[in-house]
Order: C-alpha cells, then structure tokens, then sequence
C-alpha cells in the first residue's frame, strides 16, 4: 500500500503558500506538511490533518510528486522536521543578513521535497 504525494499550493501574500500533501484517506483527505509564520518573526513546523485541498477556499493548485510506501511515512515527519523552518530575517524594514537569499515556505517546501526523495521515502 502507498500513499500519493502532492505539492499544494494555496493563495497567500507576497507569495503563494505551498505545502506538501499526503493522501491518506479514500476520501481524499490527509495529512500536510508546512511551515507557516513569516519572514518578520520566522517561521515553524506546522504539520496537521488536513481536508482534500481543493476543498479549501484558497486552494490553487495540486501536482502530483510521487508515491510513499506505508512502510516509509513513518519516517516523513523525522525528515520534514530536519529540514529547519526560515528563521527571522527582517527587523521592520530592515533586513538582517542581506548577503543570504530570503527563505520562506515554498523554500522549505523545495527543500523537504528534495530529502524526501534522497532518503527514499517519496518515489518518484
């Protein structure tokens, strides 16, 4: 048995929210995992059961990544949580490292999906 993965991506500002989906349920529900916060205060792990996405009211796209075995996403959490959540890097209009690309959530997002696929767990 596996569970289909997607990236999800809801409306948000400055940017689109993305988060990554797993498909647990026959009813297309799951669970997903995001960091939410911002670049003002930074950002945390916030990993929940979730709807099917495109029953929320700021759902914009779904993009199938792959599969994960059930044997495997016992692991998913372990990996989403190694990945670090973006920290602070703004104090009011200033920013505190300008030589460091900003990172938000569709930065994490890249970058948890990426682990996922080097560990194994998300096959693609």
């Amino acid at each position: 048995m596996s569970y289909n993965v997607y990236l999800v991506s809801y409306q948000g500002l400055p940017r689109e929210h993305h988060a990554i989906f797993f498909e647990t349920e026959a009813d297309g529900s799951g669970f997903i995992y995001q960091v939410s916060g911002n670049i003002q205060q930074g950002m945390k792990h916030n990993h929940k059961k979730a709807k099917k996405p495109e029953n929320s009211n700021s759902f914009l796209s779904k993009v199938y990544l792959g599969t994960t075995s059930l044997a495997n996403y016992k692991d998913v959490k372990k990996i989403c949580n190694g990945i670090e959540p973006p920290k602070k890097q703004f104090d009011g209009p200033t920013r505190l490292n300008p030589d460091v690309p900003l990172r938000r959530c569709q930065e994490w997002t890249r970058e948890t999906i990426q682990a996922l696929k080097d560990s194994g767990v998300l096959e693609t």
